[in-house]
């Protein structure tokens, strides 16, 4: 720790002698500084720039000597969501949240692998309200990550070939566990975030706290949340409840009607690449299949040259439309990169609009229609082959056909 506090004034130092200078160099890059102790050197600590549910690298650098600096020059000097988080074994599948924009420079302290609860020294209001929030929690939040390291090593087991049956079954039945502990403890931070939430006037950042309170009822059915996360957003001004995080509250306090096997399809307008208009009743007349994805997701990515194969082959009797929850920037990015052609669609809303009328809550995620217009069926997840299996087991179609 002595080594990161001479470091610290040692670069005051500098900034003092230079002046302004310094800045007036580097008034377009984002700027984080790290002290780390008990964190091995080596470690590789990534910056992440989030487009929605969007992840992507965009500076890295590795500890040493207790240090890591990153540098990054944005696309503009706007604020930006960011992340920093580590891939390695040591560290939890979690990650630091950070608010930044270019001339804004971070600080970062640590004292462990616990990246989520790392201290973040920063000038932006938003940042330092999220500071507020994990600080309160900060010893449950501790608990939760070491946790999720467990959890990460036991994840390699049960997904490693080399092992035997008895040994990956035996890591299943621990995930289990821990995930019951993971679950009450987050139970117990959300409840006190709660509290802290009726205390004072609401803002964006203290709405994607609710948001995380919020959750307990969507994916845990704890509805003793409901009446007080209700009550508070019946109180929100109308420019929060139209933000992102405003319409995913309303989704998940007034959850539209899910779509089931049997149920008339729901339709919306959705938008291709260049903003012409398409609806699903378009594809009336043959089988539907509607693809749920996601740029970030590794599973989509596998999937769409099957999907490109069945789009191809059974063009006369099947339809084949993909759905993208991403932002259109991100979404842009992802038909650019697979070169994709065909129906490639989305509402713009990622994961607000025809998501939720289909219950999505895990992708790729599949929707089989049929030709009069009725949902036949839905399942989530990929594996090889596994469309068209799906496909001949419900419609008894094939490729060859």
């Amino acid at each position: 720790m002595k080594r990161c506090f001479r470091l610290t004034l040692f670069s005051a130092f500098l900034t003092l002698v230079a002046g302004s200078q310094i800045f007036a160099q580097t008034p377009s890059k984002i700027i984080i500084d790290g002290c780390l102790t008990g964190v091995q050197d080596g470690a590789h600590i990534s910056l992440m720039k989030e487009e929605g549910s969007v992840g992507s690298e965009v500076a890295k650098d590795s500890v040493s000597d207790g240090h890591f600096h990153i540098e990054y020059a944005p696309e503009d000097t706007l604020l930006g969501n960011y992340s920093l988080m580590s891939f390695d074994d040591s560290f939890p599948s979690m990650a630091l949240k950070l608010w930044a924009k270019a001339g804004h420079p971070i600080s970062i302290t640590g004292k462990n692998t616990l990246v989520y609860t790392w201290q973040v020294k920063s000038d932006i209001p938003e940042q330092q309200e999220w500071t507020y929030f994990i600080n309160a929690n900060k010893e449950l939040w501790n608990a939760y990550q070491k946790k999720g390291v467990i959890r990460k090593g036991l994840m390699h087991i049960a997904l490693d070939d080399n092992r035997s049956p008895e040994d990956k079954k035996t890591a299943r039945k621990s995930i289990d566990s821990l995930d019951k502990v993971s679950n009450s403890i987050e139970y117990t931070i959300q409840k006190q975030n709660l509290a802290l939430l009726q205390q004072g006037p609401m803002t964006l950042t203290r709405l994607e706290v609710l948001n995380g309170v919020a959750n307990q009822i969507k994916w845990y059915q704890k509805e003793e949340f409901r009446a007080p996360v209700t009550k508070i957003y019946k109180g929100l001004e109308p420019e929060l409840k139209n933000s992102v995080y405003g319409q995913k509250l309303t989704i998940t306090l007034y959850a539209p009607k899910v779509i089931k096997a049997g149920d008339s399809m729901y339709d919306t307008k959705l938008l291709d690449i260049a903003g012409n208009v398409h609806h699903l009743a378009d594809f009336k007349g043959k089988y539907l299949l509607v693809d749920f994805w996601s740029f970030g997701c590794g599973p989509c990515h596998a999937s769409i040259p099957e999907l490109k194969e069945i789009a191809e082959k059974l063009e006369r009797k099947l339809a084949v439309v993909s759905l993208s929850s991403d932002t259109k920037k991100i979404w842009e990015k992802a038909t650019e990169y697979f070169k994709m052609t065909g129906n490639n669609f989305s509402d713009l809303k990622e994961d607000r609009g025809i998501y939720a009328h289909y219950g999505v809550a895990g992708i790729p995620h599949y929707v089989l229609i049929s030709p009069d217009g009725i949902v036949k069926s839905a399942w989530t997840g990929y594996g090889t082959g596994s469309i068209k299996s799906k496909l001949r087991e419900l419609t008894g179609l094939t490729i060859e056909d």
